[in-house]
């Protein structure tokens, strides 16, 4: 049986290709994807699928950093960013052309070596904006934070 560190090492290294049937391999049939983001929630493989689907094409040239992992039995945490261009509309955002920068954490729950749940949260507290879908401030966006990797702690990182 893979590990639950196995797993998580397997479906982001799928995930940085964009191979979507790669990535669904990890995926338990009745899994459940939650995008805390968009609020929305996918069940099984075929509202996960087309999920990624939509997103991988909003994202085609994703470069995934890893920042953390802390992992607890099934349970593993995730911290990392992502930089891309976005390709197409991701949520009815249309916003082709923009670059972004995102900081995420997402949670795993792992089960029989494959992903269970997961809880995804991203965004940069001005994603919305910057894809053109949500009300702003009219402010000017600032720059984004740096990713500074934690000191090390003993801890599981990538």
């Amino acid at each position: 049986m893979l590990s639950t560190r196995e797993v998580i090492d397997g479906i982001f290294a799928e995930a940085a290709t964009g191979d979507l049937d790669g990535v669904m391999r990890w995926w338990a049939a009745d899994g459940i994807l939650e995008d805390i983001t968009i609020a929305r929630a996918f069940r099984g493989h075929d509202e996960i699928r087309r999920y990624l689907d939509m997103y991988y094409r909003a994202l085609p040239e994703v470069t995934y950093t890893p920042i953390r992992l802390v992992i607890d039995g099934p349970t593993a945490v995730v911290e990392w960013a992502q930089t891309a261009v976005v390709a197409a509309s991701f949520d009815g955002t249309p916003s082709a052309g923009t670059p972004v920068f995102l900081r995420a954490v997402d949670i795993f729950q792992v089960a029989d070596g494959l992903v269970q749940h997961e809880s995804s949260w991203y965004g940069d507290g001005w994603l919305r904006q910057r894809l053109g879908g949500g009300a702003g401030s009219g402010e000017v966006p600032p720059e984004p934070l740096p990713v500074t990797p934690p000191p090390a702690t003993g801890g599981s990182r990538f």
